[in-house]
């Protein structure tokens, strides 16, 4: 007889686990246990902050009385070095306020833990096929994700009054002493108010600026990073015009399968005709936008709160590889565009500017000039808001951050950046390891069988905008 025959009348089977949900409930363990020891953790230290504050004044009120402090001279001794006094008490208070930073801190950990809790409680809620009423009616803890909120004016606020009537305390006596000391009486009350109200409110303050960040750029920043080429524009119509133009070539955009363009099998184009396309600074100018892009881009901007973040590599213009007996009209289109291309062309520039990035490691950007000014003039032109153009430099493939470089990957890394939009294919993978979502939109030449579940294919930017609307 089999288990499911043993199984009494009116009674399901019970389903086994899968591993995805192993690991929640071995993770929700970890989070709860976490959860419960940085509480503790915060009560031990709030208790032995409360009694390292308070030591100096039972030390006082034991071992110093005022007729021995008169008789000793110790209280001239301290009316001589008013600032001595005074800079001890700030002292006081910047270690305070250091410590509260500190619990804050462990406080935000022990929501996080507790937020990581709701969501696998949610989880196993939605797959027991509940009705609402049944759930509603056996659920106490929450499942929403986003509570309990970072700044708890009902809760955690008492705490940030301790540390600010304490620091406050100190902070009254230190300006007190101060302003007594140099018989000013007048400033008493003037001293007393200020600084009383000024460190006071410095507290409250870092608690909550310290859950702002916590709650928007603690783990996920809320930028947007853009490539440009086969993103914005539509490069590959626009070369095929250009390499015609320039070197007679016929190319079908369709044919891109794969970029660069002399590595497709059986292309009619070489090295030194994308060469000749990509130095002509026309090519650069002239591109044409992908329809509708600057909408959705103005709407993910004003409506949505992103920051939009613009990425491209173009070390365009390369005097070395300018075709043959054509290299001053190609500088001559360059210098209408750019004063830099005046400097950049003399040779020994040139030399200098090699030379320093070999030995040292460092790019002058005195290229990178020209074309930063000519594709900050294109966003411009074809209204795409953006926050900041970042033209990279060094290796652009590498994600190593301690490399020479700066490019999509290391800056995403260190800001967080929490969506991009990337139409390579093998940048796109690299990105989906360091970003939130990855939009790949769909070009010939980043076909794969498969993607990673971040990486979503689109086929236009009204469809990114949709995805946004419906997931966050």
């Amino acid at each position: 007889m089999s288990a499911a025959e043993n199984i009494p009348p009116g009674l399901t089977p019970r389903r086994t686990k899968t591993p995805f949900e192993e690991f929640l409930l071995a993770e929700y363990q970890y989070l709860a246990q976490a959860h419960f020891n940085t509480i503790n953790t915060i009560s031990e230290f709030f208790k032995q902050y409360i009694l390292i504050v308070s030591l100096p004044i039972s030390v006082a009120v034991v071992f110093l009385k005022p007729a021995e402090l008169k008789s000793s001279g110790s209280l001239d001794y301290l009316k001589g070095h008013p600032s001595l006094v005074l800079i001890l008490f700030l002292l006081v208070i910047v270690v305070g306020l250091g410590v509260l930073g500190y619990v804050v801190n462990l406080r935000f950990d022990a929501i996080l833990y507790a937020r990581g809790v709701n969501g696998i409680r949610k989880y196993f809620y939605k797959s027991s096929e509940l009705s609402i009423e049944d759930e509603l009616r056996f659920r106490v803890l929450p499942t929403w994700m986003h509570f309990p909120r970072y700044f708890e004016l009902p809760y955690f606020l008492f705490v940030v009054l301790t540390f600010a009537f304490v620091d406050t305390a100190y902070c009254y006596v230190g300006l007190y002493f101060y302003s007594w000391a140099f018989n000013w009486p007048s400033y008493h009350l003037l001293w007393s108010v200020s600084g009383v109200a000024a460190c006071f409110l410095m507290h409250i303050i870092l608690y909550w600026w310290l859950s702002r960040y916590r709650e928007g750029s603690y783990l996920r920043g809320h930028i947007i990073g853009v490539d440009i080429d086969g993103v914005l524009n539509e490069h590959r119509k626009h070369f095929c015009e250009v390499v015609k133009r320039q070197t007679g070539r016929q190319v079908d955009p369709e044919e891109i399968t794969h970029i660069p363009v002399h590595e497709i099998p059986g292309s009619t184009v070489s090295v030194e005709d994308e060469h000749a396309v990509f130095n002509w600074p026309q090519y650069w100018t002239d591109m044409p936008s992908v329809p509708g892009a600057p909408k959705v881009i103005a709407r993910l901007h004003n409506l949505f709160g992103y920051r939009i973040w613009i990425f491209t590599h173009r070390p365009w213009p390369q005097a070395t590889t300018f075709p043959q007996a054509h290299e001053k009209a190609y500088w001559q289109e360059w210098e209408k565009h750019s004063k830099w291309a005046r400097l950049a062309r003399w040779r020994t520039i040139q030399y200098i500017e090699r030379r320093i990035a070999e030995w040292f490691r460092i790019d002058l950007g005195i290229s990178g000039r020209i074309l930063r000014k000519i594709t900050d003039k294109w966003l411009k032109d074809n209204e795409i808001t953006f926050d900041k153009l970042i033209i990279e430099r060094g290796n652009t493939d590498t994600r190593d951050p301690l490399g020479h470089t700066r490019n999509r990957f290391v800056i995403s890394q260190r800001k967080k950046i929490r969506l991009f939009v990337e139409d390579d294919l093998n940048k796109a993978l690299k990105l989906a390891d360091i970003c939130e979502l990855v939009f790949l939109p769909d070009q010939p030449y980043n076909k794969a069988p498969q993607l990673p579940n971040n990486v979503i294919r689109v086929t236009s930017w009204q469809e990114i905008e949709k995805f946004l609307r419906r997931i966050y």
